[in-house]
């Protein structure tokens, strides 16, 4: 039984035997069987809850008509589109903007050679002063961007241009300095870097440019490069051809006349 002893009990007459045990218990058998052991508790145990049972034939099937009608609020809560949130209270958010309206009209009047129906700019390739140089950049590509034809007039590489310019906007003093890049559409002064781009920027732009002869956009000339010159073919930009005498006993060193001081020539391909 698990227990230390355990052995029947002799009786005291005639060598009988009890039917009783004598039982020693220890600290574990007697924690087992006190577990045993049920007290009654004070509180009476809880009433279980019947769980009625639902009766099929209770709840009607849903009817065709029924279906239909679900269906059909389903597609429209569907189908329905979202109405977007406005968040703010200013009422201008959700206009498209109005491009600026510009034409040729509202600028002066000065036309350089040739440039009656097309587009001039004068511009600089020169690295010296960067501020100049990106704004050239910039305006070449907003008007090169519109898909036009430009002609464009590098007033660092021929001084010819530099000149042209000065008279074009009347500028006689020499002391006074003319800062490319300078635009001029259809005979009219539209203005430098500053005025152009912001023209740009408002939309207005495209409608000057509006009706010129079309460029060939990101193309490259085959003879220059995109530099618009060249060397002079005559003295291979030495400036400088020897000239035989008539009488053929010597030779001279003339400056050559068919270029500029540079010696360079416009691109006969792109100019």
């Amino acid at each position: 039984m698990g227990c230390v002893t355990s052995h029947l009990l002799e009786g005291d007459t005639a060598g009988d035997q009890y039917t009783d045990h004598v039982v020693s218990l220890t600290s574990t058998t007697y924690g087992i069987l006190t577990t045993l052991d049920h007290f009654p508790s004070s509180t009476p145990p809880k009433t279980p809850i019947p769980t009625t049972e639902l009766d099929n034939g209770s709840v009607p099937a849903p009817t065709k008509c029924t279906l239909l009608r679900t269906l059909s609020d389903l597609d429209a809560l569907i189908s329905r589109p979202i109405k977007p949130s406005i968040i703010g209270t200013r009422p201008n958010l959700l206009k498209p903007i109005t491009k600026s309206q510009y034409t040729l009209e509202m600028f002066e009047r000065r036309c350089p050679p040739g440039g009656e129906e097309a587009v001039v700019v004068y511009t600089t390739t020169l690295r010296g002063i960067r501020s100049t140089y990106e704004n050239c950049n910039a305006v070449r590509s907003a008007i090169e961007g519109a898909g036009v034809r430009v002609s464009e007039r590098d007033v660092s590489m021929d001084m010819k241009f530099r000149e042209e310019l000065r008279r074009v906007l009347g500028v006689g003093e020499e002391d006074v300095v003319v800062v490319p890049p300078r635009v001029f559409v259809r005979g009219r002064y539209i203005g430098g870097a500053a005025e152009v781009l912001r023209i740009h920027d408002e939309g207005g732009l495209a409608g000057l440019l509006e009706g010129l002869p079309r460029g060939r956009v990101g193309s490259v000339c085959d003879g220059c490069g995109g530099a618009r010159f060249m060397p002079c073919f005559g003295c291979s930009g030495s400036r400088k051809l020897v000239v035989g005498m008539r009488s053929g006993a010597s030779t001279v060193v003339v400056r050559c006349t068919g270029c500029n001081e540079n010696g360079l020539v416009l691109c006969p391909i792109c100019s």
